[in-house]
Parts: C-alpha cells; structure tokens; sequence
C-alpha cells in the first residue's frame, strides 16, 4: 500500500468509527460531536486528517455542519423510492420513517415559472436554447428536513395560453398535469443516475456540495412519438433508498 493510499484510509477508519458510534447511540442524533482537537487527540492524528473524516460523515448524511456552533451527529432517513413509479399515482406516495416511525411529507417552496430549461432537459424536449419551458417545482421535506426536489417541464408552446394550469402550482402528478393542460401522454420511461448536486440543489436540499443526488427522470410521449414533458425527482442520497421488488420461487 502506498503512502498516499495509507493517509486516506486514516481518514476513511475513523470516519467508519465515528459513524459506527452515531449508528450505536453513542452520539444521539442532534447531540454535538466532540471538537476537531479532541478529535484529533483520541485518534493520534492531525486536525486535517479530522476534516476530511467529518466531511465524509457530512457528505453521507451522518453529521451536519451548524456554522459558529459545531457539527452535529444526525441518524439518516430511510424513506422508499420505486425506480419505476405508477405516473396515475399520487404525489408523495414514496413511505418516509424517521428512527422507525413513519413520517408524512411537507411540501413547500412551491413554485411556476417560464423560462428556458437546463440545457439537458431542453435537448429532451427538443428545444432550442432560447426556447422557453413551463415548469412546476415542489420540495418535499420530512420532520423539517428538505429530502426531495420535482420539477415537470412542458414546452411552452404545447400550453395553451388560456390554460388555468399555467397559473397553478399546486404539487400534482405529471399525467394529472397533462391531463389539466389538453395533452395526452401514452408512453414513458425513467432513468435514474447519481450526479453531484448544482448550486440550487445545494440551496434548496440544504446539502454540502460533496454529497451526491439521485436524478429521476420520467420522460413521457403521446401517440405521435412527441415529448410532452419530463418530470425530474432530484433526491437527498443520504435520505433515499432505491427499492426493487423480487420475485423468488422455489426452484423445482
């Protein structure tokens, strides 16, 4: 093992430590954890090598940083998300718990705008750049705690200006949506990868910059093959779990 190799796992073990201790209660959850320098002397070991320990608990949820106080120990939800949702579903129908007991999401930050889509999600619509797109954003909190971001982008020229929708931002799911705007989807697909968080993300999930999200994208088209929408689910990693149902039979 090289000596650069050797100086990460320090870093990497005592952050494996220290988040063994928060997930034994050795650290309640929201009870301070002890300073850098005390940090630094129970494990024989210099302050940066702390810094980099107690960023990885940030960056996973384990801990977080309250600026002029400290960093806090901080137990991860666990709430469900299917990687293939129903789109006739209702919104927030994911299960949420919180140190075993069910938790119901909060929404807020609800919001309607018109103006010109990521250039990802325009290259998906089929927009140019100074093309602009309606979207409808809500965020989803549990016990306080921001955890999820959606985002439905329709083109604006497939919104009728006389449309009711264009002024209401209640949280909906995407078929109600396009169902309220005329349209209507009859294919689709998700696809969901790991990205790391943009500045709004960041602001918005109240994440560190090092934590990664969870990027669903359901993309839907009506019977002409054309993209009506897409729905973006950005959500906290160290909140989510991606659940898969198995089908097992006993082999005979």
């Amino acid at each position: 093992m090289t000596d650069a190799s050797s100086a990460q796992r320090v870093f990497v073990n005592i952050a494996d430590q220290l988040r063994s201790d928060i997930a034994r209660g050795v650290y309640a959850d929201g009870e301070r954890l002890p300073g850098e320098d005390e940090l630094a002397a129970k494990f024989q070991v210099a302050s940066r090598t702390i810094n980099r320990a107690v960023d990885l608990l940030k960056n996973d949820g384990h801990a977080i940083g309250r600026r002029g106080s400290g960093v806090y120990a901080q137990t991860p939800l666990a709430i469900k998300h299917e990687p293939c949702p129903d789109p006739a579903g209702p919104q927030g129908r994911e299960g949420a718990w919180a140190a075993g007991e069910p938790r119901a999401f909060d929404i807020d930050c609800v919001a309607i705008t018109s103006d010109p889509p990521p250039a990802d999600i325009a290259s998906t619509l089929g927009l140019d750049a100074e093309q602009t797109a309606l979207t409808w954003m809500a965020r989803f909190s549990v016990q306080g705690r921001p955890v999820r971001l959606t985002r439905m982008y329709v083109p604006d020229g497939l919104v009728p200006e006389t449309s009711v929708a264009r002024r209401d931002a209640s949280p909906r799911r995407l078929t109600t949506l396009l169902h309220d705007l005329g349209l209507s989807a009859v294919d689709g697909v998700v696809e969901t990868r790991g990205r790391a968080p943009s500045g709004e993300d960041c602001d918005l999930l109240e994440i560190p910059v090092g934590r990664f999200v969870l990027d669903a994208r359901l993309t839907v088209w009506d019977a002409e093959e054309r993209v009506l929408a897409v729905e973006q689910t950005v959500m906290d990693t160290a909140a989510y779990v991606v659940s898969h149902s198995v089908a097992l039979r006993e082999a005979r």
